[in-house]
């Protein structure tokens, strides 16, 4: 139940049996309320569901809400003509007389196809609008009179919104080419729906499954061996090789086809062919489930393994336990999805380097890293996104005064770790930089610049 409170205009529960009275009897309250959600209309008072200002506001925001006005102010065309226009279906609460309007029911249609039911019958064989209403939806084609069923505009219109409005179709339109096409193109199950004799006839059926590859389904006994006409089902899509048959589902040319549009049909490769090594690549390239089908060996090929995190970082639950310690493919495996993280080995969930790489990537694979690097700080503030935090630990690690070389080294790779995760923050970094005590040593070189190249380090940060 939504009221509005007293001090706002904002909806919220009620708190009290007198939060809902007040509701149903306050005309301000509820016109505040049924700004924000029309249907709390249903909780008012009956004299304020009589409110022409309150029940008009509350369909503008839901046309639902119609249904729970006074009978006097559903026959109201103002109002009845808001709802349809915001929530189609609210014509069915609308009264006889209402419903015979005809400006309300092509509103209602053009809102909601589905409208079409609730008018009277004058109005469904009304053609402009039977025609908005399957351009809208075209299932609403079943509510249509006969004679507009059997009109070609309409029905095709009808498919090309949604095939399965094939099945409303009188039989003299479902076995014209051009209608059955559209269907299909939208929906390759709308085939269904189709005479046998079309089903049967070859050119058609090429046609259906390349612009629909679930069109296979319903392919006449006599075509359903017919190598063209599966092999351009698949490459449409993949996964429709389910509907071929188990010769051709061992056809490796058919198999290579189906996987590169959709991995997922490496499910229906026969077992021999789900040891075959360039099919289940080119699997796991678009489908990360691929690597679960493949054979034991795959599992454990470290190129397949690579190219199936790389396309989904998930996949790596699939991998051997061996990859599952790789630590390239880890690496790969997280920079993807973060969460992955779960699956590496225990030594992995320890590298500093892939836990912040899965946290930048996901906060949340902070649970998956080790107990010591779900304590580091800046793993942490990485993980929270935390940039004010990271600032202050800047900071803090320009107020330390290390003078043993390695120490000194450690702090610069500190500094240099967390620009590069946020890179936001060089100027930060900088300051911490120069804040570090003795900037340069009596050699010349600088006791803050990284150990890997102090040249660039002091490009970088200005540690003069």
């Amino acid at each position: 139940m939504l009221v509005v409170s007293l001090s706002s205009t904002t909806p919220r529960a009620p708190t009290s049996e007198d939060d809902s009275e007040k509701l149903k009897a306050d005309r301000e309250i509820l016109l505040a309320a049924v700004q924000k959600h029309g249907t709390v209309l249903r909780f008012a008072s009956k004299e304020l569901k009589a409110d022409r200002e309150i029940v008009l506001a509350a369909v503008q925001k839901h046309g639902t809400a119609l249904r729970f006005a006074s009978e006097e102010l559903k026959a109201d065309r103002e109002i009845v003509l808001a709802a349809v226009q915001n929530y189609g279906d609210a014509l069915g609460c609308a009264p006889d007389e209402t419903k015979a309007d005809r400006e309300i029911v092509l509103a209602a249609v053009q809102n909601d196809g589905y409208a079409l039911q609730y008018a009277p019958e004058e109005l469904k064989a009304d053609r402009e609008i039977v025609l908005a209403a399957v351009q809208k939806h075209g299932a609403a084609l079943e509510f249509a009179p006969e004679e507009l069923k059997a009109d070609r505009e309409i029905v095709l219109a009808a498919v090309q919104n949604d095939g399965d409005a094939l099945e409303f179709a009188p039989e003299e339109l479902k076995a014209d080419r051009e209608i059955v096409l559209a269907a299909v193109q939208n929906d390759g199950y709308a085939l269904q729906y189709a005479p046998e004799e079309l089903k049967a006839d070859r050119s058609f059926m090429l046609a259906a499954v390349q612009m629909h590859g679930y069109a296979l389904e319903y392919v006449s006994d006599e075509l359903e061996a017919d190598r063209e006409i599966v092999l351009a089902a698949v490459q449409q899509h993949g996964y429709a090789l389910r509907f071929a048959p188990n010769e051709l589902k061992a056809d490796r040319e058919i198999l290579l086809a189906a996987v590169q549009n959709d991995g997922a049909a490496l499910e229906f490769a026969p077992g021999e062919l789900k040891a075959d090594r360039e099919i289940v690549l080119a699997a796991v390239q678009n489908y990360e489930c691929a690597l679960q089908i493949a054979t034991d060996e795959l599992k454990a090929d470290r190129k397949i393994v690579l190219a199936a995190v790389q396309n989904q970082g998930a996949a790596l639950q699939y991998a051997s336990e061996k990859l599952k310690a790789d630590r390239k493919i880890v690496l790969a495996a997280v920079q993807n999805d973060g969460a992955a993280l779960v699956f590496a080995s225990n030594k992995l969930t320890a590298d500093r380097e892939i836990v912040l790489a899965a946290v930048q990537k996901h906060g949340h694979a902070l649970q998956f890293a080790s107990q010591e690097l779900m304590d580091d700080p800046f793993v942490k503030a990485l993980a929270r996104r935390d940039v004010e935090f990271t600032c202050e630990y800047l900071k803090n690690l320009g107020r330390l005064r290390p003078t043993i070389p390695s120490e000194l080294d450690a702090l610069a790779d500190k500094i240099v770790e967390i620009v590069k995760y946020f890179p936001g923050l060089e100027q930060a970094a900088q300051e911490a930089s120069a804040q570090v005590h003795n900037p340069r040593n009596d050699n010349g070189t600088y006791s803050c610049a990284h150990k890997r190249d102090r040249n660039e380090f002091e490009k970088d940060f200005n540690c003069e």
